[in-house]
């Protein structure tokens, strides 16, 4: 019910808190956290019985994009290669979009994706650089005021052996840190 909130919350399309229609999905960077992050939506849609529509996909390099299609059995027809692929992206009708190119391109297409109107999916890290991290603020902001969702991604910080490791440190298991 929460899981489904937060689409709500989204902007999926529902009637009476029930999502309508495929949930429409863009996707830049194709490559290993890029098929990966595609992967943990498309699992996380179908445990809310929610349909998944790839829609536009993009990435640098044509051979990521044939591991795309041979890994979702997406329409070869909406993948576009090379450094301005990600605007066909922004110019689908993906309502949200999940963003895992190499993180220096983050700012650039975190600020198409929030013009364009959608919900974004951003790697880590958000930003190489204090120019690149102010740019990420300022349209975080942008998002914030036209009721976009950002959600960035974290590395390890549900994993339970971290967990685990953590609550021992916090227990003194290794003693004062200094």
């Amino acid at each position: 019910t929460a899981a489904l909130s937060t689409f709500n919350i989204l902007g999926a399309k529902t009637v009476n808190g029930i999502h309508t229609g495929k949930v429409k999905l863009g996707v830049i960077g194709c490559g290993g956290r890029g098929r990966g992050a595609t992967g943990n939506f498309l699992e996380a849609c179908a445990t809310l019985g929610l349909e998944v529509e790839i829609v536009a996909y993009a990435d640098v390099f044509q051979d990521r994009l044939g591991l795309f299609v041979k890994k979702f059995g997406v329409d070869s027809s909406v993948g576009y290669s090379g450094y301005e692929g990600y605007k066909k992206v922004t110019e689908s009708d993906a309502e949200f979009v999940i963003m895992a190119t190499p993180p220096n391109f983050r700012p650039v297409h975190f600020e198409a994706c929030v013009a364009a109107g959608k919900h974004c999916f951003v790697e880590k890290p958000i930003a190489v650089d204090p120019v690149g991290a102010r740019k990420v603020i300022e349209v975080g902001e942008i998002a914030k005021a036209k009721g976009l969702t950002v959600v960035a991604g974290t590395q390890r910080r549900y994993d339970k052996k971290y967990l685990e490791t953590k609550a021992a440190i916090d227990a003194g298991a290794v003693g004062e840190i200094l």
